[in-house]
């Protein structure tokens, strides 16, 4: 796992989101509730942990 390339936070509509992009050019976004949150992990992120939260995917879609 590499290091950290840039950490970018923007609110979205139903809340705040973090956009981590790694050197190896992986792609993370997380959500957050409150802006707060958002900066608080997004300073974790600029530090580069050794292990990631996981990615929560969206729900899927049952067919009818």
């Amino acid at each position: 796992m590499g290091g950290v390339e840039r950490v970018d936070v923007r609110e979205e509509k139903k809340g705040w989101g973090v956009e981590v992009v790694t050197s190896d050019g992986e792609v993370r976004r997380y959500r957050y509730a409150s802006e707060a949150q958002a900066r608080y992990f997004a300073a974790i992120f600029e530090l580069g942990p050794r292990v990631w939260p996981p990615v929560r995917r969206g729900k899927a879609r049952k067919a009818a």
